[in-house]
């Protein structure tokens, strides 16, 4: 139960957040891979062997996760070298993914096309970047709960200031429950916990918000309005922000999957058309190829241009850095280096797939890679690293740790969370158990960094900037007005930056002292059932006593045992919509909370009026602290009340 609710959390951030072979290896029927027509002796001037590598890395990401199918395509100095398509778009039909008609939903790579509408809108002169956001909104207005008012600079670059919201209306998939972006909009607007243009904190509400605004200038739908002004200009035949897919695409679509006991079962459609700008587009490999080759010619395909030179260099300028030496946020784009090259581009992940879209103006390079699969991300996170280690590798330079830096390590100690988080609903919960980023001294001169992904070693190369030990991957620490060590800052997640988690939020108070609470609630009813033959012989109070602790204890087990149920039992569709059950359950603290009143009362009796013998005074007084404790947990988690959004 610990590990589905645990799934459930980390499952938010893969949203706009076990090995095993796909059906169509398990039974011995591998699609062949399907290739359109790519210019050849580019490629092979280019890239030597670019196919057989790009082969082999699938095959083998495919034969060791989770995978159902595959769409790649990469373009180099203003051509398509290679476009391909591995494994089915459809199993049960048989049908294998082709890079040019099989659409694949890429997640937050959306983004990049409402990136690209606003700064049309902006050449245009219909939005200036630095105005207030609520100059352009018509039915409703963000709260000015700052000074200083959210523009589209910040929107660009993560830094409005918006907490995280998803559970209960991100992804949908019903039709009949689907909210229109301006309602949902008005609807859902998150609260504002930072000072906009103080830390980046990756936003779907930030980013589909920006595309109502479009919407609202441009005096057309937005789906529309990228149509008429991107795909149509590009190119783009086989490419929709629609959902479901129009009749047109219908039969391009790949299908979702979800690996049950080894069987590959189809999932229906994602709807996220309430955030639809940050996250709901479908496309084709060829598609997006046309999509990089325009951005890496500044702004034009075939003649065809979608923005102007000058604008399209603006829009691949920085805009925003947490540490100036690590990567940041252009103007939607994020930049990330590998090998010494500056990429780019966006990532992008539903449920059930996993993209990444990438490009190197100055290789005039660009990759577009979508993997179909709900379970793993690590072919999407490793495809553009593995293929520059091949064609451009660089030699990792040893580096020795200062001789004093034990001395100082102890500074950049504890643990961090993402700014990425929820503080004022029900939402805030999912940090219970979900993972920090924890840094610690490791004793060699060195710290230990742990959070993202496996724990790594990086020693000091600069002040207050580290480098991997055995890897190129940096992390940088900001400091306060005192000089203290507050911020954490991670090469290649520019829109995430963190800050030292607060001490309530630690492991001591979200996770140890929780348990022993609940081992405390179990004993009561354990010492019930071993003196229950004494319960009748005890004077009145004494059982009224008992009777308060055994509701108490109770209901705080009863609460998480249905917690996990509910979750277990609803997963995914809790980001749909907030079932009764769950509101329901939601009853059981606020009477926890209750009689912990009770529980109190009787300790402070049973110490003035002697009840019981003195061992089981002190374990009802810890009973009673457990059950104050756990309401003060619940107070600050918003799990009491119906806080949702």
């Amino acid at each position: 139960m610990i590990r589905k609710l645990t799934a459930l959390f980390t499952a938010l951030f893969l949203a706009f957040s076990l090995p095993v072979l796909a059906q169509d290896e398990a039974e011995g029927a591998t699609a062949a891979a399907v290739e359109v027509a790519t210019d050849t002796a580019a490629m092979a001037e280019a890239y030597p062997g670019l196919e057989s590598f790009i082969d082999g890395m699938v095959e083998s990401h495919r034969k060791t996760l989770d995978i159902s199918g595959v769409t790649v395509s990469i373009v180099k100095d203003g051509k398509l070298v290679l476009a391909k398509g591995y494994g089915y778009q459809d199993i049960d039909k048989g049908i294998p993914v082709d890079p040019e008609t099989s659409l694949f939903r890429i997640g937050s790579t959306s983004k990049l096309f409402t990136w690209t509408s606003v700064m049309q809108q902006v050449e245009r002169g219909n939005l200036d970047l630095d105005a207030d956001v609520n100059t352009y909104l018509k039915t409703f207005q963000i709260p000015d709960t700052y000074d200083q008012p959210i523009t589209l600079k910040h929107i660009l670059t993560h830094t409005a200031g918006f907490e995280e919201g998803a559970l209960g209306y991100l992804i949908n998939y019903d039709l009949n429950n689907v909210t229109e972006l301006r309602d949902a909009m008005s609807t859902y607007i998150p609260a504002r916990i930072n000072p906009p243009g103080k830390y980046s904190s990756y936003s779907n509400y930030a980013t589909a918000l920006a595309g109502l605004i479009v919407a609202n200038v441009s005096g057309m739908p937005f789906d529309e309005y990228v149509e008429k002004n991107i795909y149509a200009p590009l190119g783009m035949t086989q490419s929709t922000f629609a959902e479901p897919l129009p009749e047109r695409l219908a039969g391009g679509q790949t299908m979702g999957y979800v690996n049950e006991a080894g069987k590959q079962v189809a999932q229906p459609y994602e709807l996220i058309t309430g955030f639809g700008p940050a996250g709901a587009m479908a496309s084709s490999a060829t598609d997006m190829a046309k999509f990089m080759l325009a951005h890496l010619n500044a702004g034009e395909l075939d003649g065809n241009r979608i923005l102007s030179p000058e604008t399209t260099a603006q829009m691949h300028s920085v805009l925003f850095q947490g540490d100036k030496r690590l990567g940041g946020m252009a103007h939607g784009f994020y930049e990330e280096y590998i090998n010494g090259h500056r990429l780019i581009g966006h990532g992008g992940d539903t449920f059930q797939f996993h993209t990444n879209m990438l490009i190197d103006e100055a290789e005039e390079l660009g990759i577009f890679i979508s993997y179909a699969t709900a379970s793993d991300t690590k072919g999407r996170d490793t495809f553009v690293e593995t293929f520059y280690d091949h064609y451009y590798p660089e030699a990792l330079e040893p580096i020795t740790p200062p001789s004093d830096f034990d001395e100082r390590a102890g500074r950049y100690a504890g643990s961090y969370q993402f700014w990425r988080h929820n503080e004022t609903t029900i939402e805030k919960a999912m940090g219970i158990l979900g993972g920090g980023l924890e840094v610690a001294p490791s004793g060699e001169g060195t710290l230990v960094f742990a959070g993202f992904g496996a724990p790594r070693q990086y020693v000091e190369i600069g002040d207050n900037l580290f480098r991997q030990v055995d890897g190129k991957h940096m992390i940088a620490f900001g400091e306060n007005e005192n000089g203290e060590i507050v911020d954490l800052y991670i090469e290649g997640l520019p829109f995430m930056d963190s800050s030292r988690t607060p001490a309530f939020e630690g492991g001591l108070f979200k996770m140890l002292l929780p348990a022993v609470c609940f081992l405390l609630f179990v004993t009561v009813f354990l010492g019930w059932c071993y003196r229950r033959k004494e319960y009748k012989l005890m004077e009145a109070r004494e059982r009224g006593a008992i009777r308060f602790s055994m509701l108490m204890a109770g209901t705080n087990l009863l609460f998480v045992i249905f917690l996990m149920l509910i979750i277990s039992v609803y997963k995914m569709e809790l980001y749909q919509n907030i079932p009764f059950i769950f509101d329901l359950n939601l009853v059981l603290p606020i009477v926890a909370t209750l009689m912990t009143i009770g529980v109190v009362y009787h300790a402070v009796m049973a110490w003035r009026e002697g009840y019981w013998r003195k061992g089981r005074r002190v374990h009802y007084t810890l009973v009673a602290l457990a059950g104050v404790y756990m309401t003060i947990f619940y107070a600050y988690w918003n799990i009491l009340g119906f806080q949702h959004y």
